[in-house]
């Protein structure tokens, strides 16, 4: 060893020694290990296609109708029926449980409204309509006006009657946008709505279980959306593009996060909440404005969606009827939506939902006929095999429905 290299350890050699006589005796600890990686649940896993072959035993087929309106959502202040005040909220094309929390906060608004202008006093107010509209106004305007006594008026108050109760219940304003494509106003309501919505919903979280609420991934081929090109980002993020998680439907496709909002459990959760709040129900069948004079309330709220065709003569409503199929739910797995159609722009979609699988569709204008029929019996197996179609891979070869 050279003179430099036998100085440097001495040296080094005093240091340590000095630091341990400095500091003490410092036992040698292993490091600690690095704190285990937490890694987001990939939304992108492998997903279970539904399987067809499995029609649910209990209401396998449905038909329901939407009551478009060509001039969009009618949410105003009207004019009085025999010096009662109304307010209108119907009209919401196919999208009434999307935009059915938003709507009805303006609604109640809008009671506040009439309310002033009544010289006599309010204590009672009449919604017209039982669902999914009637009922979430009816809860709006209890908790913002608490001191009116409320009455649901429906024709038939088994919910079952309701087209609300028919209806898939994805978040997405599909087809509400097309009465607001040259309409930049009415662009700004529709998104003021859907923001709105998206608050109600935010902060009923605590009651999504009770409520039939879930959060969903929607898988679509990658074209356009529909609905949510109308929807503000803010509202519905921009979408991913992935390569969608199918078995038989490797192809690119794109990936929102919306909500899924079960009518079937929903709607029953409203009407206890609402029953135990004062609300009352009464079945009444209104054959014309004479009938909604004749009422005692102070206030009407008409939510009578297609109903108002006929009731309130706006011929700007048009009936879109529409064919679903429920399939059983196998699996926790199914938790996902598959919507935006076929390759070739065919309807067809797949809503999981918390104890079945929807899928539709068709969009059958000035058709109102809410019975099936034998005609509709070959469309609930064009609906089936559209859908099957979509998740071989096969989705360019969908075919319309009714042919």
């Amino acid at each position: 060893m050279n003179r430099r290299s036998f100085l440097g350890l001495a040296l080094g050699t005093a240091a340590a020694a000095q630091l341990r006589c400095s500091l003490g005796e410092v036992p040698v600890r292993p490091p600690a290990p690095p704190p285990p990686i937490r890694l987001p649940l990939d939304p992108t896993r492998d997903r279970p296609a539904p399987d067809f072959e499995r029609v649910h035993p209990d209401e396998p087929h449905l038909v329901g109708v939407r009551p478009h309106r060509k001039t969009g959502v009618r949410l105003e202040l009207g004019a009085p029926i025999a010096g009662k005040p109304v307010v209108h909220n119907y009209g919401h094309s196919g999208a009434g449980i999307t935009l059915s929390l938003g709507c009805a906060e303006e609604a109640a608004r809008l009671v506040g409204e009439a309310r002033q202008l009544h010289a006599g006093g309010v204590a009672e107010l009449a919604i017209l309509g039982s669902g999914i509209i009637g009922l979430t106004t009816a809860a709006a305007i209890r908790r913002a006006h608490p001191d009116l006594k409320i009455r649901i008026y429906a024709a038939d108050l088994a919910l079952q009657s309701t087209t609300s109760w028919v209806a898939g219940g994805q978040f997405e304003p599909s087809g509400v946008r097309s009465a607001y494509k040259e309409d930049e106003a009415g662009q700004a309501r529709l998104a003021g709505w859907l923001r709105a919505s998206r608050d109600r919903i935010t902060a009923l979280r605590p009651q999504w279980d009770a409520l039939g609420i879930a959060r969903r991934d929607n898988f679509t081929l990658d074209h356009d959306s529909g609905g949510y090109d109308a929807t503000p980002r803010d509202v519905v993020p921009a979408p991913a593009t992935i390569a969608l998680p199918f078995a038989g439907l490797r192809d690119r496709g794109r990936l929102y996060r919306t909500w899924l909002l079960n009518p079937r459990i929903w709607m029953p959760a409203l009407v206890k909440e609402l029953t135990a709040g004062g609300v009352s129900f009464v079945q009444r069948r209104f054959g014309s404005i004479r009938d909604v004079a004749a009422l005692t309330e102070s206030i009407v709220v008409n939510c009578t969606g297609y109903g108002a065709k006929a009731l309130f003569q706006d011929d700007d409503v048009v009936p879109y009827r529409g064919h679903l199929v429920r399939l059983e739910r196998p699996s926790q797995a199914h938790d996902y939506f598959f919507s935006a159609g076929c390759e070739n722009k065919v309807i067809a979609y797949v809503f999981c939902r918390q104890d079945d699988i929807v899928i539709g569709g068709t969009y059958v204008p000035r058709d109102d006929r809410t019975t099936i029929e034998q005609d509709d019996v070959p469309v609930f197996a064009g609906v089936i095999d559209n859908n099957r179609r979509v998740f071989e891979g096969r989705s360019d070869a969908c075919r319309w429905l009714p042919e």
